[in-house]
């Protein structure tokens, strides 16, 4: 709390203000707590008129988020003399989205307002000390768990042929050699293959997984194995 040197006339004036304020009319219902109370609005109108008529005004600032998870209201009782009284509190916020803020903050400066002022308030106020923090405080979110990329099927065969997820035959091929004179080799499917190829690789033991997919293409072609 910070307060001016004096607070004598402010203490005076708000005195008389707090006899001339009526109570405020519980006109909001909290699904929560299923009960009713003075929303932020009635109280501003219950105390704006006693507090001008006595040269009191009030002022009310959010301070921004403090502890990560609590947001903090600043409410100031001034006095036309100069004098002042000054009080910041934190509040838990109830969800971590916009909309959770809003509620909050409205919340924050209806609480620090009937407190400074003396208004009473109940319900969901009285209700809230008796609540577990939890169900008010910022719940960060889970995070989420990281998915496994499922596991891609995996081509069958050997190191001369292979048949793909798909179905397609892939076979080796021969294309050549290298400055050492190793053989080079080279993937090709099937249906890529000339007749003289296929109808070569279907007498060799090495393909014996293509020849029924070579037979069977060679027939599509007119061939014959």
């Amino acid at each position: 709390m910070e307060m001016s040197e004096k607070i004598d006339a402010l203490a005076e004036a708000l005195a008389k203000a707090q006899g001339e304020m009526k109570n405020a009319v519980k006109g909001c219902d909290n699904p929560f707590f299923k009960s009713k109370y003075a929303d932020l609005a009635e109280c501003l109108n219950v105390a704006r008129e006693p507090l001008s008529k006595n040269g009191l005004s009030i002022f009310q600032a959010n301070e921004g988020i403090v502890e990560s998870s609590k947001l903090a209201v600043t409410t100031m009782i001034m006095h036309s003399s100069g004098q002042f009284i000054k009080v910041t509190s934190s509040y838990p916020i109830q969800k971590n989205d916009a909309q959770g803020f809003g509620s909050t903050l409205t919340y924050a400066r209806r609480y620090s307002l009937t407190a400074a002022l003396g208004l009473a308030q109940e319900d969901d106020d009285g209700n809230l000390a008796c609540e577990p923090v939890e169900k008010w405080q910022y719940q960060p979110k889970e995070p989420q768990k990281e998915q496994k990329p499922k596991a891609q099927p995996q081509a069958t065969g050997d190191k001369f042929v292979k048949i793909t997820p798909s179905g397609d035959v892939i076979v080796t091929v021969a294309s050549g050699h290298d400055e050492n004179g190793r053989q080079l080799v080279t993937y090709k499917n099937i249906k890529d293959l000339t007749i003289e190829e296929l109808e070569k690789m279907v007498t060799i033991p090495q393909y014996a997984l293509a020849h029924t997919a070579i037979k069977t293409l060679l027939e599509d072609m007119g061939q014959t194995a």
